[in-house]
C-alpha cells in the first residue's frame, strides 16, 4: 500500500457512500460518486432485466438510472457493508467488502418470502483519484447466498405496469 491513511478513510467512505445514497434514493449523489464510465458485473443478479446494469462497460449515468429504476421503486432497501480491506496505489484504490442487501416491499403481500428479498455477497470496489477526488470505475458483487423473493425487483416493477 502506497496510499496515506487519508486516503483509506477517503475510498472507504466513497464505498460505503454508494451504498447509503441508493438506500436514500439520491441518485443524484450516487451518480456524482462514479467515473463517467464504469465497468460492472453483479454476478447475475438482475440479468433478467433488460437494464444495462447487468454487466459490462457502461456510463456513470446509464448506471445511476438502473439504480434509480430498480430499487427507487422498493419500500425499503438497505445494504450493509463489513469487512472492508481498502488498498491504496498511487492514484489507484480497490475495496473488497461482504455486502448484505435487505430489499422489502409490503406491497406484494403480507409473506415475507414474497415481500423481502435479502442478498449476500463478496464485493470488489475500483476507484480512481481525480481532480473532484475519488471515483468509482468498477463494481462486483459476487453473490454467496440469498433469502426470500430473488425476483422481487422484477415483480415490484410489474406492480407499476
Amino acid at each position: 500500500m502506497t496510499g496515506s491513511a487519508q486516503d483509506v478513510v477517503d475510498v472507504t467512505q466513497t464505498v460505503l457512500r454508494h451504498f447509503t445514497t441508493a438506500d436514500a434514493n439520491d441518485f443524484e449523489a450516487y451518480r456524482a460518486l462514479l467515473a463517467d464510465e464504469i465497468e460492472v458485473d453483479f454476478g447475475g443478479v438482475n440479468d433478467a432485466g433488460d437494464g444495462p446494469a447487468a454487466a459490462g462497460r457502461i456510463s456513470a449515468d446509464q448506471l445511476a438510472a438502473s439504480a434509480r429504476d430498480l430499487v427507487g421503486p422498493v419500500e425499503l432497501t438497505q445494504h450493509q457493508i463489513t469487512n472492508l480491506i481498502a488498498e491504496v496505489n498511487g492514484d489507484d484504490a480497490t475495496v473488497t467488502f461482504y455486502e448484505s442487501a435487505l430489499h422489502v416491499h409490503r406491497a406484494l403481500g403480507e409473506d415475507p418470502d414474497l415481500n423481502s428479498w435479502t442478498v449476500y455477497g463478496r464485493g470488489v470496489h475500483r476507484l480512481r483519484r481525480t481532480s473532484a477526488g475519488w471515483k468509482i470505475v468498477a463494481a462486483k458483487l459476487t453473490p454467496v447466498h440469498n433469502v426470500g423473493n430473488a425476483n422481487l425487483l422484477g415483480d415490484v416493477a410489474a406492480l407499476s405496469r
